[in-house]
């Protein structure tokens, strides 16, 4: 019985606290971190511990400067604690040839900043405004299979069908059936034309 009496003055003393967050002097909640609800936030930055890397240091120095001007809240994710955060790193930059750390991401316009950026590149990209495509720092140029023609050639049109057959073979068979419907209308649209 005094078991049961304990269990609901700390569940009541919770709900009292999660229904009416009182706050502090400083005007913080007293509310435990984790009853407290985490707000979204479109921006990402993907960084690692502190003095671990000087580019990250630098750019959670721009991203404060720019929370507290803009009033904007940067949610940061920290790749080498967070198991979830790497993975969700790793699916980002993957395929992609250009993927220095740190990595800034919007959830909602999908622009990246990769590496250490100036200022008003960050500026840009928390207003999710559409951010020049930069090719001339040394990037790498990613060449089209086919071409400026958009013909392919023997063997790429060979390694086009491995990798299609490759991809089959990972689809369920809801997916599969799913893209022989999807070709038998493409062909069909072909056919009206």
């Amino acid at each position: 019985m005094l078991r049961s009496s304990f269990v609901w003055t700390v569940l009541t003393a919770v709900l009292l606290l999660h229904s009416s967050p009182s706050s502090v002097a400083d005007g913080a909640s007293i509310m435990p971190a984790f009853l407290q609800k985490k707000t979204y936030t479109p921006l990402l930055f993907f960084k690692v511990p502190k003095g671990t890397m000087d580019e990250c240091d630098n750019m959670e120095k721009i991203i404060k400067s720019l929370e507290k001007e803009n009033n904007i809240q940067v949610q940061r994710l920290d790749i080498l604690r967070d198991r979830a955060a790497r993975k969700l790193y790793e699916k980002l930059v993957e395929g992609n040839l250009r993927s220095p750390f740190p990595l800034l991401y919007h959830r909602e316009s999908l622009q990246r900043v990769y590496g250490l950026a100036d200022t008003d590149l960050v500026r840009s990209w928390s207003k999710g405004r559409l951010l020049p495509d930069d090719n001339g720092d040394g990037e790498e140029e990613v060449t089209v299979l086919g071409g400026e023609g958009g013909e392919l050639e023997g063997e790429e049109m060979m390694d086009m069908e491995e990798m299609e057959l490759e991809m089959d073979a990972e689809l369920s068979p809801m997916q599969r059936r799913g893209k022989e419907a999807m070709k038998r209308r493409m062909e069909e649209g072909r056919k009206k034309e």
